[in-house]
């Protein structure tokens, strides 16, 4: 490859960099605000605020944990009672929040296995599921960056080196669709 196409693939994969640290940075931002719906509505809300105020398991400064989703499911419930919404929404940080509480609980027999599953573990899984969704574009995002970023330091071509970027710039292209 000539020294001049050799600088002309740097220069486009410095322009993909700077354009993914964009992207990345916008989409860090949208995912810790966004709201994710929990299925269930009000029951759910309710469900998990009265797992969270009675049943939630904490050590130390985990009870931070536990006063603060407390105070986004009491918000979320504001919200459905003022009729801004029918449904029940939570922030990411709070999912992750009641999902590792839940983790730590125990029960007995089919009944509260039942109980459990319906009320709290399937609705917060599968909102969490959607998050996760969210993060794990924003981690190939950051990872995309980190293989363009490597190739430049170490100035060696990437396996598949064409597919690569035409993927890159196929994500940005979507992303900014989808702006």
């Amino acid at each position: 490859m000539s020294k001049e196409k050799m600088n002309e693939r740097i220069e486009q994969k410095k322009k993909l960099i700077e354009m993914l640290e964009e992207k990345i940075q916008e989409r860090s931002e949208k995912n810790q605000e966004k709201l994710y719906i929990v299925e269930g509505g009000k029951d759910a809300a309710y469900n998990a605020l009265k797992f969270i105020t009675n049943a939630a398991e904490w050590k130390f400064s985990e009870a931070m944990g536990v006063i603060e989703a407390n105070r986004a499911i009491k918000e979320a419930i504001a919200n459905i009672e003022d009729g801004k919404t029918s449904e029940f929404y939570l922030k990411n940080l709070t999912l992750e929040a009641i999902y590792y509480f839940m983790t730590k609980v125990t029960g007995s027999g089919l009944g509260e296995a039942l109980q459990f599953y319906a009320e709290l573990l399937k609705p917060m899984s599968e909102a969490l599921a959607r998050a996760k969704a969210d993060k794990d574009v924003l981690d190939k995002m950051m990872r995309d960056q980190g293989t363009l970023q490597h190739s430049i330091e170490v100035g060696a071509s990437i396996e598949n080196e064409d597919e690569i970027v035409k993927e890159i710039v196929n994500e940005l292209e979507a992303e900014l669709a989808e702006a």
